[in-house]
């Protein structure tokens, strides 16, 4: 395992998985596993890199202020389109969709939908530093950020080996098979990084170190979802194979406001592409990323 950061600092610092197969999905056994991480399955990767942290507000803060939201380059030509646009979206994992108007359709978007150091979406007072999680990103500002850097976003299969396997073995959570509410920011832990039990908060990157995965990447659950660059799709020997292409991406990792379902590295959430996170304008604050090469 080698750790890199590129030379203009842009990507942050990188964490080195070696080629290899792994274990990906749910065995079955998992009590928490739903039918869509079925079955577990051989995944054979090259070497890649992934970030060990979560994006924070203050790196993707640089991309704001390097001109990100003015330079097509950095955009693919649908998130270009929607960066333009006037809405916003919400959008539920089984279909209900809600697009609103932005309070300031008139102006050019330059940053993202909630972007305000403090905000209250009904759980008080969340609080934002240059050191949490950069969230209520959509798919589009992700894929622009990590061109910008000079990398992309993981597929989810890097995603998950990064989050799980041992060299031998896929663990249910990124620290082993028996769930710990304190070693990742969640509902029901108790750490003053996330506000404390039941505050719904995220948390400053890095700031559970006991729930490293295998490979040295924190916050790899609990935290912010994050984005991955597939689109959905059943793993293959699904007994209900399904295909979302062209419809919705998948989150991955579970967020500060889940318990041990979703803050699993098998779990599989799903929104539309220019989702800026959850089912309505309350429900902003918990989709993120992080990088990959």
């Amino acid at each position: 395992m080698t750790r890199a950061a590129n030379s203009d600092g842009r990507i942050g610092e990188l964490i080195t998985i070696p080629a290899g197969s792994f274990l990906m999905g749910s065995e079955g056994s998992d009590p928490y596993s739903s039918p869509d991480e079925l079955p577990q399955h051989s995944v054979e990767l090259p070497a890649y890199q992934i970030g060990k942290y979560q994006v924070t507000r203050g790196e993707y803060r640089a991309f704001i202020e390097a001109g990100g939201y003015k330079d097509p380059s950095y955009w693919s030509p649908d998130g270009w389109e929607w960066k333009e646009s006037d809405g916003i979206y919400y959008s539920g994992m089984y279909g209900a969709v809600v697009r609103i108007v932005r309070p300031n359709s008139t102006e050019e978007r330059g940053e993202p939908a909630h972007w305000a150091a403090e905000q209250d979406w009904g759980t008080g007072t969340f609080i934002q530093t240059d050191r949490h999680p950069v969230v209520a990103v959509t798919y589009y500002e992700a894929e622009a950020y990590c061109k910008w850097a000079g990398g992309r976003l993981p597929t989810e299969a890097e995603w998950e080996k990064a989050a799980r396997w041992t060299g031998s073995r896929s663990n249910i959570w990124p620290w082993g098979d028996t769930w710990d509410p304190e070693k990742c920011n969640n509902l029901d832990d108790h750490s003053a990084a996330g506000g404390g039990y039941k505050k719904l908060q995220s948390s400053p990157v890095g700031s559970y170190p006991d729930g490293v995965s295998p490979y040295g990447c924190l916050d790899m659950v609990g935290n912010a979802y994050e984005w991955v660059s597939d689109w959905l799709k059943s793993h293959p020997g699904n007994p209900e194979p399904f295909d979302h292409t062209n419809a919705f991406r998948p989150v991955k990792g579970g967020c500060w406001d889940d318990g041990p379902t979703s803050n699993r590295c098998a779990y599989r959430g799903w929104y539309l592409p220019p989702t800026s996170g959850g089912t309505g304008p309350g429900d902003c604050d918990y989709i993120g990323f992080r990088i990959a090469r």
